[in-house]
């Protein structure tokens, strides 16, 4: 993907998997389970980010009564973060941004794409290495 010419995040495909700087599973109660790192992005601080806001929303979803996540995007500096809820589980990846203001549409077609792609790709792909 070049800079001059960014791509909806929509349009990820594991021919340009290189936007993705992360991954973590979750369970469904929010406790992290895996994290993969990418040599572009080797830290894993965003994971915590992803902890604490998957707990505040189970805390605010289970005093108000509200629906379970579905689907969000938390900014950071160093990109975007998506947190999808998958069956029983979530699942955040961390994807890099080409613009400061860019923000991925998040549809039904790019859920999916996330919760297939965690279960087909990520375990075996050269990109990620689990810590």
């Amino acid at each position: 993907m070049s800079i001059s010419n960014p791509q909806p995040l929509a349009a990820v495909s594991v021919l340009n998997i290189d936007q993705i700087l992360g991954v973590a599973v979750f369970d469904a109660m929010g406790l992290p389970c895996d994290s993969f790192i990418t040599s572009q992005h080797p830290d894993t601080e965003w994971v915590q980010l992803v902890f604490q806001s998957l707990g505040l929303q189970h805390l605010v979803a289970s005093v108000m009564e509200l629906p379970a996540l579905d689907h969000g995007m938390i900014r950071t500096k160093v990109g975007n973060i998506i947190v999808v809820g998958c069956q029983s589980r979530y699942i955040a990846l961390l994807v890099k941004r080409s613009l400061p203001q860019e923000r991925p549409q998040i549809d039904s077609a790019l859920v999916d794409w996330i919760c297939d792609f965690e279960a087909t790709v990520l375990r075996n792909h050269l990109n990620f290495r689990a810590v």
